[in-house]
């Protein structure tokens, strides 16, 4: 006989629901670096490659944070995704026309990618929203999807 689930999971210092806005978050997160870690075995630049890693380990800390445990999201990573995010833009160049999503197979790939960080986004809107948290999470977040879609236009305006 299958034995009842229960409901509530652990986080860091306590029990939750598993409907609980943070473990939305948790597999909204998730999701997203391993997305993003199936992204870098797909890029022909070794910069790109890296500069995702290093937003993967961020998405860890970001989990960390909110669950209450060591893991700080600040000013100071918020800077290092701008300066990525206007690097990428320049690659891309001026934006010029709407762009379809996906015109290339990489493209379309990076696309998936950013729908996913934007479900993120709007998964962290919530736990704020209820739970109050990090300004810079939900700006990090943000500025990631902007970040994406700079790289989207690059593979799919080549």
């Amino acid at each position: 006989m299958l034995k009842e689930q229960p409901l509530t999971t652990d986080l860091i210092g306590d029990k939750t629901s598993k409907t609980d806005e943070r473990i939305a978050f948790f597999g909204a997160v998730d999701e997203l670096s391993a997305n993003i870690m199936m992204l870098t075995h797909h890029v022909d630049d070794i910069s790109i490659e890296m500069d995702l890693r290093k937003i993967v380990s961020l998405l860890s800390a970001m989990m960390a944070e909110v669950a209450g445990g060591y893991g700080h999201i600040g000013q100071k990573h918020l800077d290092e995704l701008l300066e990525v995010v206007k690097k990428y833009e320049n690659v891309a160049g001026p934006f010029k026309t709407f762009v379809l999503p996906g015109t290339t197979l990489m493209g379309a790939r990076v696309h998936i990618v950013r729908t996913v960080a934007r479900r993120a986004e709007l998964a962290y809107a919530r736990v704020y929203e209820k739970h109050g948290g990090s300004g810079y999470i939900f700006e990090y977040l943000n500025k990631l999807s902007t970040l994406l879609y700079a790289l989207a236009r690059i593979y799919d305006e080549k």
